[in-house]
């Protein structure tokens, strides 16, 4: 699907504004109507933009999967080791949905398969940020008879499980990353030690 490109600030306020609204109420409780009162915007200019509000909210995760990929890029350019990659980049990712964005919000609560009519559009801007993960796991010198993709899969699925644990003032995202990490590599340890 097509979407607009940032080129101005009246799509910057359009994009900001509908994360905004989307992770405050919600993407079906969020009316064009009040995205556009909230830019200060005719509500028929929005479609100059955007056709319809499927696509805005596509227009909505291309920023957030933006945002965040550029993170994660800043933050393993400072190792070169494969666990401290992995480390900073699983670190960025709680700090990412422990302490969210507007835009991180949306993705992380809008799943895919609540949007049918965009939700291959949506999974798309998903896996462009889940390569990130994808190429740091292939990267760790793991054991042969484990399974790259099944790690990924856990790791991801471990990490955005934390909101529903993590408290405010608790450990920082590092100090999480960092205890996933010990306990991922003691269990390859362990696993070792056993064969």
């Amino acid at each position: 699907m097509a979407t607009a490109t940032r080129s101005n600030n009246r799509l910057d306020v359009l994009l900001d504004s509908s994360a905004e609204l989307f992770s405050a109420g919600g993407y079906q409780g969020t009316t064009m109507r009040d995205i556009a009162t909230k830019c200060g915007m005719l509500p028929g200019s929005i479609y100059y933009h955007y056709p319809n509000k499927e696509a805005l909210l596509v227009g909505v995760y291309e920023e957030g999967v933006r945002q965040l990929s550029e993170r994660v890029q800043r933050e393993i350019a400072k190792a070169t080791d494969p666990w401290e990659r992995l480390e900073l980049m699983l670190a960025a990712h709680v700090e990412m949905i422990v302490e969210p964005t507007a835009y991180a919000s949306v993705i992380i609560r809008v799943l895919p398969d609540d949007v049918p009519p965009v939700r291959d559009d949506l999974v798309r801007q998903r896996d462009k940020y889940e390569v990130y993960l994808r190429d740091l796991v292939g990267a760790l010198p793991l054991p042969e008879d484990l399974d790259p993709s099944l790690l990924r899969l856990f790791l991801i699925g471990a990490v955005n499980h934390i909101p529903v644990w993590h408290q405010p003032g608790g450990e920082s995202p590092k100090q999480i990353a960092r205890q996933l990490m010990r306990v991922l590599r003691r269990s390859f340890s362990c696993q070792a030690e056993e064969n």
